[in-house]
């Protein structure tokens, strides 16, 4: 079973909705979350699980946690939510970026391809253009429920071309 972390800042809000939302659309994979600058401990952000709960999810036991060396090795699959928090990884830990993407670009790269499985690294074209802030999910953190449910239809729009949208 591929182990797939999501990655974010404080991990209570794009990444920690992400897991919770990827263990419900696609139950065979081991799903995780972390922030490089967690806000260990905490649940994930109301307005988050508002969005989640409205999905037929549950943030019940969630606890944000830090992205560490240990955590970050552990994955087959590390998807972040911006340019900056793969920037961090590859700082970090320069010997798992073959294998650490930004979320929006890594579903188009799986949707792309027919021979693509989801849940897996992809091979990065030599050709794809640089990553501008379209390809990130803006943070919803204290901004409201209207740029949480914007963040949550991000994140969903990803998963399900990862999950249905390859060959």
């Amino acid at each position: 079973m591929p182990r797939v972390l999501f990655v974010c800042t404080g991990n209570i809000c794009r990444s920690a909705y992400a897991e919770r939302r990827a263990q419900h659309m696609a139950p065979g994979v081991d799903f995780l979350s972390a922030g490089t600058h967690a806000m260990r401990g905490w649940g994930m952000d109301d307005t988050m699980t508002t969005e989640l709960e409205a999905r037929g999810g549950t943030a019940d036991g969630f606890q944000a946690q830090q992205l560490t060396a240990g955590l970050a090795r552990s994955a087959d699959l590390l998807l972040c939510a911006t340019r900056e928090h793969r920037a961090y990884v590859a700082e970090e830990w320069p010997d798992i970026l073959n294998r650490t993407f930004v979320m929006k670009p890594y579903a188009r790269d799986v949707s792309a391809e027919s021979t693509n499985a989801p849940w897996v690294p992809v091979p990065v074209s030599l050709f794809r253009p640089a990553l501008t802030r379209e390809d990130d999910i803006a943070d919803p953190y204290r901004l409201g429920q209207s740029e949480a449910a914007r963040a949550a239809e991000e994140i969903d729009e990803v998963l399900a071309t990862i999950a249905n949208g390859h060959g």
